[in-house]
């Protein structure tokens, strides 16, 4: 590289006064009018820094800043704008701006810039290989690239292959498969992408993750897999995917199993050559790859690849079965042309740029492309079953023949699927084809990123080569939209707090202490935990009840935690695990995991007067918040309580009420649906009683619990009563398989129910469209 030489790109005739300072302050100057011209310039010359101007005729100056970190990642560039703003200061940077100047601007100042921007470059950390007599490097550094011949390439390869599982790309049928591989002659590594993904070895389509043993005392074990493994030929696209699985699996309650995978797997990289013609990487920023892989190979013919060192553990696999040796200036620029090369031959992008995705939806829910496209979708998961980045799941017990001994198996779930989403009470909360469409191109676009700061979608293509109804493309999604919407705001990441469990789906061990009957299908069940210990629960919380053998269901927690050393839920027989759970006796063993949840908002009740609103078995997670409440009478004002029924004979907690309806400052006041000849109350559904009880709606807080059909009419009356949307608190039923924000079940639009709900406030609501 020339010392001290400068590019200047700008069209105004005052940059030849900055050419001539720059000039007379020796440094070395080259000058051109457009991008294009600037281009042309680095394609054939070097340069240390380059003043960038943003308005140029022609090419944009981003865009010609995007083009020359492609063909020059070294060179720095100065970005120069007299129309600054923030927008476009944060996009230079992000392109790899080292600074963002605004002009007019003094040529002393100038000077120094670029002097000390030079000066900085110098300083910047270099690596270097010792080599021994036997061309044995003595340190191979981190973030370091060398070259590596292929015969010791397969000598590094078939090193590892002797002490680690090997999972490679081959050549099967036509087509490329991830599989296990014997040799590093096995290995396909110029491919286009595999059917498989190589996420699915750390996401396996059958997992164990606990085996039990029942008897008088039961054993709950964790199982992780912690087997050495290597993947081999992992294209940049997925190890992109793998970095977004990172940050699902191991921030925020780490998951044990997907962390022991992939803390014992090194990845070995490689630059793709030849792209499918559905893929849209670059498009989505994912087409190369900048971290997240310990080795990353790339072809530059003669029998040698450019390697370069991802991590501490490639280092040292380098180090130890390789002989590697620094690129010379023609092999550096040989592997900038093979990139450069792969990147010409891809034929499909996004109409905009990737960053307006998030808000080109939230403007377009309605949109009536949802609709019309996903009317052809045939519900087979095939697009889920090929994505790299679809990490939802379901759970599963095994119980051997025995019916002592038995497994918790976690399998892939996905959206598409029709059943995904149905609760135990039978309600499916995407159960028609436009919603579960629209929602896996949000998941992609939007939610995913809204929460872990990453898109859910690489652009591999895989879904498309797959999905029969050719209907799977996010690509085709985002630009039909697109061209009839323009995006008007950036992309908001709300990354929530979670509570973190060391031990994430290890269930406590606990014992029925009683049951007792409610009706003909409710039964309240106590619980005392094996340690003695209190659950240490909220009200409105729920927990994840375990039945050995049988599964695991979510249920709302009914007692108040101010009340003793044991915990309630009362539990309607709807399905096996209910079931089941209803053919226990006091004495039997169960496994607890949570509390889970937000739980009501306590604080925001003190010194408000309380609606309660409880239709049917609503009434559940309700009643640990009213035992709470009247535990702690003192902090709240006025009580009125209202609960609907679909009949007397399915009226629960009966005793109960009339004793809460004697307590200090309480109205109690319930209905049924449908009145028989001993029912001597109202008739008539739960709105109804709203217009009989008196509230200010400025000191009141709502709470309502009930079926999803309730909430639509209950809250278009509490609305009539001026209650403001902060004050009306509802508690939301959905699938919840983990309870850990991980399984996907729960999630409404982007928030997972399991973690920032089940409650929720009317404001949070409205801007869930899937919400009720």
């Amino acid at each position: 590289m020339p010392e001290n030489s400068v590019l200047i790109v700008d069209s105004d005739p005052a940059s030849r006064e900055t050419a001539a300072w720059l000039k007379g302050a020796g440094f070395k100057v080259a000058t051109a009018a457009t991008g294009e011209e600037a281009l042309s310039l680095i394609d054939n010359q070097d340069f240390s820094v380059m003043l960038l101007d943003m308005r140029l005729p022609g090419k944009h100056g981003l865009g010609v800043l995007r083009e020359v970190k492609v063909k020059r990642p070294w060179l720095q560039a100065i970005v120069t704008t007299d129309h600054p703003s923030v927008e476009s200061a944060t996009e230079a940077l992000k392109q790899g701006a080292v600074d963002y100047l605004v002009k007019p601007f003094s040529p002393q100042d100038l000077e120094k810039l670029v002097k000390d921007t030079i000066k900085s470059a110098s300083k910047q950390k270099t690596v270097h290989v010792q080599i021994k007599a036997k061309q044995t490097p003595a340190r191979i550094s981190y973030q370091a690239t060398f070259v590596i011949s292929r015969d010791s390439l397969k000598n590094l390869v078939n090193s590892l292959i002797k002490e680690r599982e090997a999972i490679g790309v081959r050549a099967r049928q036509g087509k490329f498969v991830y599989d296990k591989v014997k040799n590093f002659d096995d290995l396909a590594l110029d491919y286009d992408v595999t059917v498989n993904p190589p996420t699915a070895f750390f996401i396996p389509a059958c997992e164990t993750i606990l085996r039990y043993k029942l008897g008088p005392t039961p054993e709950i074990t964790p199982v992780t897999d912690t087997t050495p493994r290597v993947l081999i030929g992992v294209h940049p696209d997925d190890i992109n995917a793998i970095n977004l699985l990172d940050e699902v699996f191991m921030t925020g309650n780490p998951d044990p199993n997907y962390a022991a995978r992939r803390q014992n797997t090194l990845i070995i990289g490689v630059d793709v050559l030849t792209p499918l013609p559905s893929s849209f990487a670059p498009s989505m920023g994912s087409y190369t790859a900048e971290s997240g892989y310990d080795l990353l190979l790339t072809d530059i013919g003669n029998s040698s690849y450019m390697v370069t060192v991802g991590s501490e553990a490639g280092a040292q696999v380098l180090a130890k079965y390789a002989q590697v040796r620094e690129p010379t200036v023609a092999e550096t620029a040989r592997q900038k042309q093979v990139r450069d090369e792969a990147l010409s031959k891809y034929r499909l992008f996004l109409d905009m740029s990737r960053d307006k995705i998030p808000n080109l939806l939230e403007n377009n829910y309605d949109n009536p492309y949802w609709k019309m496209r996903s009317e052809t979708c045939l519900n087979c998961g095939s697009c889920i079953m090929v994505c790299p980045t679809c990490f939802c799941f379901d759970v599963q017990d095994d119980v051997s023949l025995n019916l002592t001994d038995g497994e918790r198996i976690r399998k892939p779930d996905g959206c598409m699927l029709v059943d995904f989403s149905r609760v135990a009470a039978g309600a499916n909360f995407r159960g028609d084809k436009v919603s579960r469409f629209r929602h896996r191109m949000y998941h992609k676009g939007k939610y995913i990123l809204d929460r872990y700061g990453k898109f859910g979608c690489v652009g591999c293509g895989r879904c498309s080569v797959t999905c029969l109804a050719e209907i799977a493309s996010p690509l085709e999604a985002y630009n039909a939209i697109a061209a009839s919407e323009t995006a008007r705001e950036k992309a908001r990441r709300t990354i929530t707090n979670t509570r973190p469990q060391p031990e994430l789906y290890l269930p406590h061990l606990a014992s029925i202490v009683k049951t007792t009957p409610l009706s003909s299908r409710e039964t309240l069940f106590e619980f005392r935990l094996k340690d003695g210990h209190k659950l240490g629960h909220r009200p409105g919380q729920f927990v994840e009840v375990y039945v050995f053998g049988i599964g695991e269901s979510p249920i709302s927690l009914t007692s108040s935690p101010t009340r003793d050393h044991t915990f309630e839920v009362a539990v309607r027989n709807v399905g096996n695990v209910t079931g089941a759970l209803h053919r226990m006796e006091a004495g039997a063993p169960v496994g607890i995991r949570g509390p889970f949840g937000n739980g009501f908002p306590l604080e925001q009740m003190e010194g408000k007067d309380l609606l309660f609103i409880a239709g049917g078995i609503g009434i559940f997670p309700l009643r640990s918040l009213i035992q709470y409440v009247l535990d702690k009478r003192e902090n709240y004002g006025k009580i009125n309580l209202l609960f609907g029924a679909r009949s007397p004979a399915e009226r629960v907690f009966a005793g109960e009420m009339a004793e809460w309806s004697k307590a200090p400052d309480v109205t109690f006041m319930e209905t049924v649906d449908k009145g028989d000849e001993s029912w001597t109350g109202n008739v008539g559904v739960i709105t109804t009683l709203i217009p009989k009880v008196q509230f200010d709606p400025k000191k009141t807080v709502a709470v309502v619990v009930g079926p999803p059909i309730m909430y639509r009419f209950v809250i278009n009356e509490l609305k009539k009563r001026d209650l403001a949307d902060d004050n009306i608190i509802v508690s939301l039923e959905r699938k919840m398989k983990c309870g850990v924000g991980k399984c996907g079940n729960c999630q409404i639009n982007g928030v997972y129910v399991c973690q920032e709900g089940p409650v929720f406030n009317l404001t949070r609501l409205r801007t869930l469209r899937e919400a009720i």
